[in-house]
């Protein structure tokens, strides 16, 4: 494991940082309603956004840890971020 790895690993037992959670809440307020998964009929459980690539909710079985940076940050992103709605648990 790097040390990237690593601390990629710390802040995801941390939770996202602010400016996560400010990307997330502006995408739940374009949606009406619960937002859902774009792969498939369930409630969404995370946000993924990648500034100018990628901006949609996935439930837990279509976000992969290997694909984007659960708890990341949008500022250090080198791949899409999943930021966990209020919802999950």
């Amino acid at each position: 494991m790097s040390s990237d790895d690593v601390g990629a690993a710390e802040n995801a037992d941390e939770g996202p940082d602010e400016a996560a959670l400010a990307v997330r809440d502006t995408a739940l307020e374009g949606v009406d309603g619960t937002p859902t998964c774009t792969i498939c009929p369930a409630d969404a459980d995370f946000y993924l956004h990648e500034a100018g690539r990628i901006s949609t909710f996935v439930c837990w079985e279509h976000v992969s840890p290997y694909a984007a940076a659960v708890n990341g940050t949008p500022e250090d992103a080198d791949r899409p971020i999943a930021v966990p709605l209020p919802s999950f648990r």
